[in-house]
């Protein structure tokens, strides 16, 4: 409980700092306890800020995962990231990213990836937006049996949402990272319900699929979330 109270906070201060600095984004929470034959605590959190000016959008996010069955550690996960995007056209742009990972569970227990590339907006209507990015970069991997390996990387990113009504939206975001020792494949599908104002239920389901892992790890986990969340700041025009 002393956890989903800190990360709560950090969320709430997070997204009130933003939003005086004139970020806009979302900060959500999930928590789940049963109790009685089998204990079990699952804790999942996210927030994301983007900054947009004429030409650059600024964009951090930060997620975190931690679940517990009779007071032992079953998963911990955390994920940052930054990315910048230039607009050179209404269509085309350019981004520079940088993400990090640490999945105490999987095969791949960190993985720092920096990349550069181009993007263009297919879709940009009221309803439905679709992006699709390619890029290059590097990537740097901590394995759970097999120490630390880096290489160059091929970047896929895809992302595309359609707004069903003024209070539902849906969305669907795949990233690809393809190098000569893995392919980090992340599907994430959300639903996104306005409750009142600015606050918000989130429906998701998110994939991760690293195809070279030690033997004995699973190759896929999967993340099942119900968050309350809150929205912050004035939405870009």
């Amino acid at each position: 409980m002393n956890l989903k109270f800190l990360v709560l906070v950090t969320l709430l201060a997070t997204s009130a700092a933003y939003a005086d600095a004139g970020w806009s984004g979302d900060a959500s929470l999930g928590f789940l306890n049963t109790s009685g034959n089998t204990e079990t605590r699952s804790l999942n959190s996210k927030a994301t800020a983007s900054c947009a000016t004429r030409a650059w959008t600024h964009t951090v996010r930060f997620a975190a995962l931690n679940a517990q069955q009779q007071e032992s550690a079953t998963d911990e996960r955390y994920s940052a990231g930054y990315r910048a995007t230039w607009e050179m056209t209404a269509f085309d742009y350019v981004f520079g990213s940088l993400d990090y990972d640490n999945d105490r569970f999987s095969g791949v227990i960190q993985r720092t990836t920096e990349g550069i590339g181009y993007g263009r907006h297919f879709l940009r209507g009221p309803i439905h937006t679709l992006d699709a990015e390619l890029g290059a970069g590097a990537t740097q991997q901590k394995l759970a049996s097999e120490g630390r390996t880096s290489a160059l990387v091929g970047l896929f990113n895809a992302r595309y949402q359609w707004r069903i009504s003024d209070t539902s939206t849906f969305s669907q975001r795949v990233k690809v990272e393809t190098s000569k020792d893995n392919t980090f494949i992340n599907p994430v599908t959300e639903l996104k319900l306005v409750i009142a104002g600015s606050l918000f239920t989130i429906l998701g389901y998110e994939l991760r699929t690293n195809t070279e892992v030690p033997t004995g790890t699973r190759k896929t986990d999967t993340l099942t979330s119900v968050n309350l969340g809150y929205s912050f700041g004035k939405k870009p025009t």
